[in-house]
């Protein structure tokens, strides 16, 4: 029994000091980052090529296309990629075109292949200098182009990603706690962009360098940040911009999470697992001796801690002495208020930590037993707050 909780204590420890020097280290450099440019970096418009994957988009696709035409953006290319869509895609897409004379490609595919395929598809076909990726369902700021393409002025950087805005995060415990996790996502993706880059891309906004990136492949998951570490790869910077905005709706129930979480944790699994070489490489600079470990411990290892420590811990409190039980209670009280008083709420850091690594954690097992989601699965609450959004 002494055993047990001597390494239920440990693992506690471990995972305890890794995530708090982690944030705060992060928190540190995103604080004293200087993400000020040249203001006539605004004024550099290389040719983007916009590549939009669709598949049964008939809820958003029309308020995407509006979305895009209306960014301050003026030297663009739109280049959207159906998957065999069973819905009224293809032909809403085709009249919206034929009624804005919108600068715009579209690529019909016989069948479904998934994401992935789309992409590479896509690239094919693109002609701009900065091949830009994004989702059906998200919404730029009107600047967020301008903002995220200003950065390629700087030479070293070869990739930009943008910052999430969801637009129901109090809708319920659910969405609430998905917004904690962003919060802490944030600090994280702009703390790692000081450090050198963040391997972590959001799909909704993301830019690269049309000559750094090939094909992405065929069975991947996360897509953007695949090609986020391509680039880190051939020697120039990813990097995360809090001024190129996005907006999109939280999944509102447990389900719902689940689906968009299960996929997005199978598919960095997969990236981290792959890349692991990165891991302490001198020749990538923070990137690989700092940042990528990081997150590879993260996705990878602290899962199994994780639900190590639970189970562990659930047998220690079975069999514990009442003293230690106590003295645990107390901490734990203390914690939440010290938290309270601060205005942290623990309840919703801790539920979206938990949430995000047993669901990493069940990424790993459908991993090892070789399941994918390469085709991914819509998520139906969230095309439903789109449905009903006036």
């Amino acid at each position: 029994m002494i055993v047990i909780i001597e390494i239920t204590v440990t693992l506690g420890l471990i995972l305890s000091s890794f995530y708090v020097g982690y944030f705060l280290l992060t928190w540190m450099k995103s604080r004293c980052r200087n993400p000020s440019r040249d203001p006539s970096s605004r004024d550099y418009v290389p040719f983007a090529s916009v590549v939009l994957p669709t598949y049964n988009e008939e809820d958003t696709i029309l308020r995407k296309l509006k979305n895009l035409m209306e960014q301050d953006y003026p030297n663009m290319e739109i280049i959207a990629v159906d998957g065999a869509s069973e819905d009224r895609t293809v032909s809403l897409v085709e009249k919206f075109i034929g009624e804005n004379g919108l600068r715009m490609k579209l690529i019909k595919e016989k069948e479904r292949k998934g994401k992935a395929s789309a992409i590479n598809e896509a690239l094919r076909h693109c002609s701009g200098e900065i091949a830009v990726i994004t989702d059906a369902d998200a919404l730029w700021e009107k600047d967020a182009l301008r903002n995220a393409l200003s950065n390629f002025t700087d030479p070293k950087i070869g990739a930009v990603t943008g910052r999430q805005i969801l637009l129901n995060p109090t809708q319920n415990l659910v969405t609430k706690t998905e917004k904690t996790y962003r919060d802490f996502y944030r600090v994280l993706r702009s703390g790692e962009s000081a450090l050198d880059s963040t391997p972590i891309f959001h799909g909704e906004l993301s830019c690269f360098r049309r000559n750094l990136i090939d094909a992405v492949s065929t069975d991947s998951m996360a897509d953007d940040s695949e090609l986020a570490v391509k680039v880190r790869k051939k020697g120039l910077r990813a990097v995360y911009d809090a001024n190129a905005i996005f907006y999109e709706y939280a999944p509102p129930s447990l389900k719902s999470r689940y689906i968009q979480k299960m996929r997005r944790g199978q598919g960095l699994v997969q990236l981290f697992i792959k890349e692991w070489k990165i891991c302490l490489n001198p020749k990538y600079g923070n990137f690989g001796t700092l940042v990528f470990p990081s997150e590879f411990f993260m996705h990878v290892i602290s899962p199994i801690l994780v639900v190590a420590l639970l189970v562990l811990s659930l047998f220690s409190f079975i069999f514990l002495n009442l003293e230690l039980l106590l003295g645990l209670t107390i901490a734990a009280i203390v914690l939440f208020v010290v938290l309270g008083l601060k205005r942290i709420d623990a309840i919703s850091y801790l539920l979206s930590f938990l949430n995000s690594q047993l669901t990493l954690f069940m990424s790993l097992i459908y991993f090892v037993a070789g399941k994918s989601q390469g085709k991914w699965k819509k998520v139906d609450e969230v095309r439903m707050l789109w449905r009903i959004q006036k």
